[in-house]
């Protein structure tokens, strides 16, 4: 992921067209997990609220669903998906 943020958008939505963008390359697939909140928090230095609204997002567009205690992942046709939206 990239970690030079445009400050003519909010950081969440840059991050989730981030993940869309690593879906359509094929980066992530169907099944793959996403790295953690909390790891992404990290390694960006964002405050995990912003990770999670992304998140979150893609979990109502149904991209990613949210596995409890297990994290986020790709749903089967979140490419397919995607293409179509756009």
């Amino acid at each position: 992921m990239a970690t030079a943020w445009n400050d003519n958008a909010p950081i969440y939505r840059q991050l989730k067209e981030q993940v869309v963008a690593m879906i359509l390359d094929g980066q992530l697939k169907a099944g793959d997990a996403l790295p953690s909140v909390r790891q992404i928090a990290a390694d960006f230095q964002l405050n995990p609220i912003t990770v999670s609204r992304a998140y979150q997002e893609l979990v109502d567009e149904k991209i990613v669903e949210s596995r409890r205690g297990l994290g986020m992942f790709v749903l089967e046709g979140a490419s397919d998906k995607l293409l179509a939206s756009e």
